[in-house]
């Protein structure tokens, strides 16, 4: 009798012990998983920015190479865009909105272009002015990769 006693004490003592050590584990897993989740949004979150970097990288190449802008990834860098605002703070949306206001600029004074008459004087004013919006576009593909460093990390 006095062995069955022994033995519920110390089924009662484990017991009492196993408590806090089922509790420390569940926090500990608590903790891991929370953990986890945050490197998954993290890692989530650069793979969305890294996109809308490459979309725009890809519109800017074109820009360069062509000298003009190319409606289909016109409508992706769009499109990237709006993602954009829910990614990258306000200096690198902004710079995003002037990316844009050009590129639309440009193509508006592309299909100005297409009514006007050849040799006309404001053929060759509109003709100047797509020369000069060019050239920001081109300048905003050199500042790309600093305007987007800082937001990358």
């Amino acid at each position: 009798m006095e062995s069955l006693s022994t033995f519920k004490q110390i089924i009662d003592i484990l017991s009492a012990l196993l408590s806090p050590v089922i509790a420390i584990s569940v926090a500990y897993i608590a903790y891991q998983q929370w953990k986890l989740n945050t490197n998954k949004e993290k890692r989530e979150s650069n793979s969305q920015k890294l996109h809308i970097y490459m979309v725009l990288k890809r519109f800017l190449r074109a820009v360069d190479t062509s000298r003009s802008v190319d409606l289909i990834l016109y409508e992706e860098l769009q499109e990237s865009l709006a993602l954009a605002d829910f990614y990258f703070n306000y200096a690198v949306t902004d710079w995003l909105f002037d990316v844009d206001c050009e590129a639309s600029v440009w193509l508006d004074l592309s299909e100005i272009s297409l009514i006007l008459e050849n040799e006309s004087p404001e053929y060759t004013k509109n003709r100047r002015e797509m020369e000069e919006v060019m050239n920001k576009l081109q300048n905003y593909h050199c500042q790309l990769f600093d305007v987007f460093k800082s937001s990358m990390l």
